[in-house]
């Protein structure tokens, strides 16, 4: 993956969230077709927290140290831990938008040369830049897609039920 590739894909993520989330009042932000998914709600706090505790640290980590040791961070536990679903959304959604924000900027610096860099991602592996990069957008979609299958399920019960995605409870 090219770093402006990256950019280009990570960027569309706020608006693309923020256009999913407009008019939704709470009971739709917290509703859940499932008990292993994640609402709409939950969702942007998973985001929130993986961008900040996930994303932003594997990223400066990768530019600044010589393989670095990262870890792993459980979604599924996070959001039981921390109660996402009773959490107010004006906040969380700020949160991850400005980490995004700010994690972009970091990318506008990345060279060719620092894709190459690599680290110890716990549960996968070595990884390079390049491959997180590719990861954090992959994670990006998948978000995306099982939020549009919530709101689906919202505009229309009958539809059917949303799949919940490995990649949603590690990232």
């Amino acid at each position: 993956m090219r770093i402006d590739d990256a950019l280009a894909a990570l960027s569309l993520m706020p608006d693309a969230l923020e256009r999913r989330l407009t008019g939704l009042g709470e009971a739709e932000l917290q509703f859940k077709p499932g008990a292993d998914s994640f609402s709409l709600l939950e969702n942007v706090c998973h985001l929130r927290d993986i961008e900040v505790e996930g994303y932003s640290v594997r990223l400066r980590r990768l530019l600044r140290e010589e393989h670095p040791r990262l870890p792993d961070l459980d979604g599924t536990a996070l959001a039981h831990e921390r109660r996402y679903n009773e959490q107010p959304l004006a906040p969380a959604l700020a949160a991850f938008l400005a980490a995004r924000r700010a994690n972009l900027e970091l990318l506008r610096d990345v060279r060719t040369a620092d894709l190459d860099r690599r680290g110890q991602l716990e549960t996968v592996g070595e990884i390079t830049l390049r491959r997180l990069l590719e990861l954090w957008v992959e994670h990006d979609g998948g978000h995306l897609k099982e939020l549009d299958e919530l709101l689906a399920v919202l505009r229309d019960p009958a539809a059917s039920k949303p799949k919940p995605s490995l990649s949603l409870s590690r990232a």
